[in-house]
């Protein structure tokens, strides 16, 4: 009876203590995900709330999973409509974290809005350390299940002024280095809206912002980039050059999500003729000429004109910059009066222009964690019109 009362006991502790390193595994180790998105702008308002644009993009998370939280890398202005937009897609509890990006610093109402998100009285969920002096809100980490999160502002100049161009403050970098000597061991993603580089896209090969990025300071990227590599990050994560990329570079994963713009113009053929014919059609209603009506209807918006007369007829190694006003004016009358007299011609400009646009499809990043691994997804438009489907896999650890 004492024997059996012994083996008892020891089932009994032994039972405690397995349970006990399975609820530890459970609170550190858990499976989990999350999605990292960038660049919608302006296409969260109400305009824009069409498959095409952000909207196709947030429908298409939710079919593959939302996950525990969203990272949104910057260029989110207005920012109210960007919050807005992910409340009524994904409900009012789902966190999500701002990075500040070049088109936020512009207004000062959007910087505002993001400060106000993290301030010292109503921090961002599990927040576990807030910036250095004077951009305590713009520069923060967070913890979940075990795995550490560290957003850094790239445009924070250390005067306290917001600069388009400009190293990382030495001041955050030192932060950042203790931020992550404080959680070593951990598994770590760094997110900031600018790439080390700017690295081709997936699809169509095209480079943005060459020697804009922090490219732009090669001493202080340098430093930058040994510090992610002395603490062992997993990945650095950034948008801006709307271009989707990954690349590991000595054992630090770069991580680009492209952009979740949607269309990156606002004209196609079909969209420009429905808006220049009206308005060709009333100027003449008011004793307006043809020719006069188009160089009007110009200079409405003369840098997407030039660029989609562009598309229609490019010059090699060239781009939508060398069209003068005239060329483009001249070339805008012809596409006008050749889709009036011959809706046939509709279609051969679209073709061209499908056929030349070097629009980046629109994209979102979903990474899973499964304790011992982690792996990235790479969801993309297939067709500018919100049909994502997954184009790459890649496991991160």
């Amino acid at each position: 009876m004492m024997k059996r009362k012994k083996y008892l006991t020891a089932f009994f502790v032994l039972t405690l203590i397995l349970s006990f390193q399975a609820s530890a595994q459970q609170q550190t180790d858990p499976e989990f995900s999350f999605i990292v998105s960038s660049d919608q702008r302006y296409h969260t308002t109400e305009p824009f709330h069409s498959k095409e644009y952000t909207l196709g993009g947030y429908e298409a998370i939710k079919k593959v999973g939302q996950g525990a939280f969203m990272v949104v890398i910057g260029d989110m202005d207005p920012v109210q409509a960007t919050d807005d937009l992910i409340e009524e897609m994904f409900g009012e509890a789902y966190p999500w974290y701002p990075v500040v990006g070049n088109h936020d610093i512009e207004n000062p109402e959007d910087l505002a809005y993001i400060q106000a998100m993290n301030d010292e009285d109503n921090p961002l969920p599990r927040v576990v350390n807030r910036g250095p002096a004077g951009c305590e809100a713009t520069n923060y980490s967070f913890d979940w299940h075990g795995v550490h999160f560290v957003v850094i502002d790239v445009f924070y100049e250390k005067s306290g002024a917001y600069l388009k161009y400009t190293p990382i403050a030495g001041k955050i970098l030192d932060w950042l280095e203790e931020d992550l000597g404080r959680n070593q061991g951990k598994r770590t993603f760094v997110f900031g809206h600018k790439p080390v580089y700017p690295i081709l896209d997936m699809d169509n090969g095209t480079q943005r912002h060459v020697n804009e990025v922090l490219d732009r300071f090669p001493k202080n990227s340098l430093r930058f980039q040994q510090i992610l590599q002395r603490y062992g990050v997993t990945a650095y994560l950034s948008g801006h050059t709307h271009a989707v990329s990954w690349a590991n570079i000595n054992g630090v994963w770069h991580l680009n999500s492209g952009h979740i713009y949607g269309q990156e113009g606002d004209y196609t053929p079909e969209k420009l003729f429905s808006s220049l014919s009206p308005f060709v059609e009333g100027a003449a209603g008011r004793g307006v000429v043809d020719t006069t009506a188009v160089r009007m209807f110009f200079e409405l918006d003369p840098k997407q004109m030039r660029k989609i007369i562009f598309w229609l007829d490019p010059i090699p190694g060239k781009d939508y910059k060398i069209l003068t006003d005239g060329e483009t004016i001249a070339a805008l009358y012809r596409f006008y009066e050749d889709c009036r007299s011959d809706h046939l011609k509709m279609n051969e400009y679209t073709d061209r222009f499908w056929n030349n646009v070097d629009w980046r499809k629109s994209s979102f990043l979903k990474i899973h964690v499964r304790g011992d691994s982690a792996v990235l997804e790479i969801y993309r438009d297939t067709d500018f019109t919100g049909n994502y489907e997954l184009r790459h896999t890649q496991v991160l650890w």
